[in-house]
């Protein structure tokens, strides 16, 4: 390896704490926890949309990216039939 990996020995001993703040919006006080994974993936697309098109002359593109919104990019840059 080129890099350094750190391991057990070189990690930092942590302390780890535990706060409750319940929410005031859920009757149990729950909060959501299931939506950080799903944020990245739309300006993900979005960069992948805007980069197929770049070669083709595209310098702005506008969310949300539905398969609408693409084949009217893609017709207004002159790549049809």
């Amino acid at each position: 390896m080129d890099f350094f990996v750190p391991t057990a020995v070189e990690t930092p001993n942590y302390q780890t704490d535990h706060t409750v703040t319940p929410s005031p919006h859920h009757p149990i006080g729950a909060k959501g926890v299931g939506e950080s994974p799903n944020v990245g993936g739309v300006p993900a697309f979005s960069n992948a949309v805007h980069d197929a098109f770049r070669a083709f002359g595209l310098t702005q593109s506008h969310m949300p990216h539905d398969h609408w919104r693409i084949w009217k990019t893609a017709n207004s840059l002159g790549l049809h039939d």
